[in-house]
């Protein structure tokens, strides 16, 4: 899993591929023979998720939905069975989010924004019970800006327009506490660009 991520941000695609697949094969192995071992299971969870990530970078769509869908269930299995564990709520959120990207560039407009609502209600649920974790936090904010540009893309605009602004007000707030994090920095110049071409429609 490790090489696939070094060879991934290398752009070494094939490559990466390969080793997402291997990773992927000894999780299902690990989760079958001990099935009621939840690190196998969210494992495998994960390794679904980083497939689908390779497979929608190099242009496979419909592998890669296939995928997201897999980690979408076993995330949604692990936070039914273990509500209390956060980390399986993120995941199920984190999951959202990739099928409503994928649906999204699909063209599957209207799937893609419920699933979005869903990372959005998720987040927020999140971010409502730890406010002073910083991920889940920045993840509202994701959540808000992937709301306003799916509602941009769908024509309503002020809506999208109320969404942008909602992830602005976070991210401004993040960039101020974190100024080393550059994420915030470019997140937040992002949103001021989609707001400025909001405004101009």
């Amino acid at each position: 899993s490790k090489l696939g991520d070094i060879h991934s941000k290398m752009g070494n695609l094939e490559l990466a591929l390969k080793y997402f697949e291997d990773s992927a094969q000894l999780e299902k192995e690990l989760h079958e023979t001990y099935p009621q071992d939840v690190s196998y299971k969210n494992g495998l969870a994960i390794s679904y998720s980083k497939l689908g990530s390779i497979h929608s970078t190099m242009g496979n769509l419909e592998v890669a939905l296939k995928y997201f869908e897999d980690y979408a269930q076993l995330e949604k299995e692990l936070h039914e069975t273990y509500p209390q564990d956060v980390a399986y709520k993120y995941g199920l959120a984190i999951s959202y989010s990739q099928l409503g990207d994928i649906h999204s560039t699909m063209g599957n407009l209207e799937v893609a924004l419920k699933y979005f609502e869903d990372y959005a209600q998720l987040s927020k649920e999140l971010h409502e019970t730890y406010p002073q974790h910083v991920s889940y936090k920045n993840g509202l904010a994701i959540s808000y800006s992937q709301l306003g540009s799916i509602h941009s893309t769908m024509g309503n605009l002020e809506v999208a327009r109320s969404f942008i602004k909602e992830s602005i007000n976070i991210w401004e707030e993040l960039a101020k506490d974190y100024p080393s994090h550059v994420e915030f920095k470019s997140n937040l110049d992002w949103a001021r660009e989609k707001m400025d071409e909001l405004e101009a429609k």
